[in-house]
């Protein structure tokens, strides 16, 4: 069976592009034909390790080359791209004679229903609905409510694919007019071969796009009433992007630099967690985030506001570790104490995340996409 994935790039260290990889990797080792295509990868290397065996195709069509245009401008080169894009993957697809076809969720994702392949279509959306929503700052009301309108448009492209997959059951019976939706939860790409000495260490992690959603600004502020109390115990912040310099400087502001670590970006995040304690998440939204998966495989408890939707998913409050709701920092603040205070509590509520994440495990997951592919081409006219 032939499998493509059409994505902007592999080149990111993104949790979409880690999920992307696993699953590519995962499929071509068990006997399946899987092909990348991908619209602005150029010549850069993927981020993660891709078997030699999963067939790469690039467009070459580069829409990040139009972010520094002008509105105007932007906006009608990205028209006549979109044209040249539509025709560049039809030919491709009928090229590859692909059975499967599966948008991501980036530029492709309102050309793909309308390909005349012969492939069968699916969406993934790796996000929470209300992300269009909470992608912005409450006072940015027009922004939100135009972000109300794209979840509408969201669900009327959702209801053209043969099949819309999305990551919890929370969300199935938010998503209206869709016919054929299915819920595959990601499933974590660590191997594990070590476990995190929860009851020694003394570092605290979080991990992602140094962007709004992920709010680190606040978890900045949250340790910071908590640091003072523990010298010995440091929080590590791991990724990139445009807030790096505002993280800074708000780190600066606490006075907490010498408890506070930016490590940057990293392709090795099992070492990361393994050297951790406790993993920590004040994201406004989630999909279902991998790093939470990944953390409670390792052995690590987690404190996360229970956003929407994925937290509420993976934690069990009080078991594996704690759900706080969003935006009340002092009841975060004084969970994180609990469990800096308890490493008896530190490793229960470890083995518990180990024993869950179970759930997760690339052949549970694969399965269900393994299931999911013989139902829609059975059915193939």
């Amino acid at each position: 069976m032939k499998i493509v994935y059409c994505i902007q790039g592999m080149y990111k260290s993104g949790g979409i592009e880690r999920v992307v990889t696993m699953k590519a990797n995962y499929l071509v080792q068990h006997g399946y034909d899987v092909t990348i295509i991908t619209t602005d990868q150029e010549d850069r290397p993927y981020f993660f390790p891709i078997d030699e065996r999963v067939k790469r195709i690039d467009l070459g069509l580069d829409y990040g080359k139009l972010d520094h245009l002008p509105s105007y401008k932007r906006l009608w080169r990205t028209r006549l791209k979109r044209k040249e894009h539509k025709a560049l993957l039809e030919q491709t697809l009928k090229h590859e004679q692909a059975d499967i076809c599966i948008s991501v969720g980036f530029q492709d994702e309102d050309i793909l229903p309308s390909l005349q392949d012969g492939s069968r279509k699916i969406l993934e959306y790796h996000t929470s609905r209300s992300a269009f929503i909470l992608m912005y700052p409450p006072q940015q009301k027009l922004k939100r409510f135009l972000g109300y309108l794209r979840i509408k448009l969201r669900e009327r492209l959702a209801a053209k694919y043969d099949c819309f997959v999305i990551l919890t059951e929370v969300e199935r019976t938010e998503w209206k007019g869709i016919s054929h939706i299915e819920v595959i939860p990601n499933a974590n790409p660590l191997e594990i071969t070590e476990q995190a000495d929860v009851a020694s260490s003394r570092k605290i992690i979080a991990a992602g796009r140094m962007e709004y959603v992920k709010n680190f600004l606040e978890l900045v502020d949250i340790w910071a009433k908590v640091a003072p109390h523990h010298p010995d115990w440091h929080l590590s912040i791991y990724g990139d992007g445009w807030l790096y310099p505002s993280l800074e400087q708000r780190i600066a502001q606490h006075g907490i630099e010498a408890q506070t670590i930016l490590e940057g970006s990293s392709n090795n995040m099992a070492s990361a967690y393994a050297d951790s304690s406790i993993y920590v998440m004040t994201s406004h939204f989630e999909g279902l985030p991998m790093v939470l998966i990944e953390a409670q495989t390792m052995g690590l408890p987690v404190v996360s506001y229970a956003c929407p939707s994925g937290p509420k998913d993976i934690i069990q409050d009080g078991v594996n570790g704690f759900l706080v709701a969003p935006y009340n920092q002092e009841a975060f603040a004084e969970r994180l104490d609990k469990l800096i205070n308890d490493a008896d509590l530190r490793v229960r509520m470890g083995e518990e995340g180990r024993r869950l994440s179970q759930r997760y495990t690339p052949e549970v997951i694969m399965a269900k996409w393994e299931k999911l592919f013989a139902q829609l081409t059975s059915s193939k006219k």
